[in-house]
């Protein structure tokens, strides 16, 4: 990534959080720890950011709750080939009339591609899933109420009644902050009790997650593996990563990159 993209990257970032370390940098923007210093120090003696003790912080500082996790926007183009073909593999796994559930994600969102010719029953939380679906669709769209969290794009609610609890669907295509053999794993409490409040609500739980999801660790668990019942994967996943999920009787599907998922990447 160019110093200019980079630093555009951390000043929308410090804006949007008001607030963020230079460890939180490090794992968003997969840059060094002395390259994101060099950054914030360059961006303060420029005035456009306020450096303090471990980050840095907005000249005009916005106090929001922010979620655990990485942005959407920045979310969107890490792994996109793999997460086309993903997208592509689940939407083969519905029929039209379905009432389906998608979480909110950048890997669900590429899901809705594949949709816009078809007729269906959908709920989301997800902002930009509403939109393209809006925009691209006659499927009809039911969302939750709750607050809008502007970086993931998401609707959540700490509230148990709301239209969530009147909704029922046959399968629900979510992504997740990791998997592995202790179950489905979020990084924040909030998107882990949305989540868990989503899957009361289906009978299929199909979990889309690039191969990177293997390897993320948390000890937030939103559902153990006998909740699963398909795995949407891509083709750099491990066969000893893969082989724990079908001996929990978990159908796992690999999706082949094809060449104009590269070409959208370009684009």
């Amino acid at each position: 990534m160019l110093e200019a993209e980079r630093q555009k990257l951390i000043l929308k970032l410090v804006q949007e959080r008001s607030i963020i370390s230079i460890s939180d940098l490090v794992e968003m923007l997969d840059a060094s720890d002395a390259t994101l210093r060099r950054d914030v120090n360059a961006m303060a003696e420029r005035g456009e950011i306020r450096r303090i003790r471990g980050g840095a912080e907005a000249i005009r500082p916005r106090y929001e709750v922010h979620l655990v996790g990485t942005p959407f926007e920045l979310s969107r183009d890490m792994h996109a080939p793999q997460k086309r073909a993903i997208a592509r593999a689940a939407a083969a796994l519905i029929e039209d009339g379905d009432s389906i559930i998608i979480s909110g994600g950048t890997t669900t969102f590429a899901l809705v591609k594949f949709l816009t010719e078809r007729t269906l029953d959908i709920l989301t939380n997800s902002i930009p899933i509403v939109t393209q679906l809006l925009a691209t669709s006659r499927n009809r769209v039911t969302i939750p109420g709750g607050t809008v969290f502007r970086e993931q794009n998401i609707v959540l609610s700490p509230f148990e009644n709301d239209t969530i609890e009147n909704f029922q669907a046959e399968k629900m295509f979510t992504s997740c902050y990791g998997i592995n053999r202790f179950g489905l794993m979020e990084a924040d409490p909030l998107i882990a009790q949305s989540h868990a409040r989503l899957l009361r609500r289906t009978h299929k739980v199909i979990v889309l997650a690039d191969s990177s999801k293997l390897r993320q660790r948390s000890s937030m668990i939103v559902a153990g593996l006998e909740r699963v019942s398909t795995l949407i994967t891509d083709g750099d996943a491990r066969d000893e990563e893969l082989s724990l999920f079908r001996k929990a009787g978990i159908e796992v599907i690999t999706a082949k990159v094809e060449p104009l998922d590269n070409q959208q990447q370009l684009a």
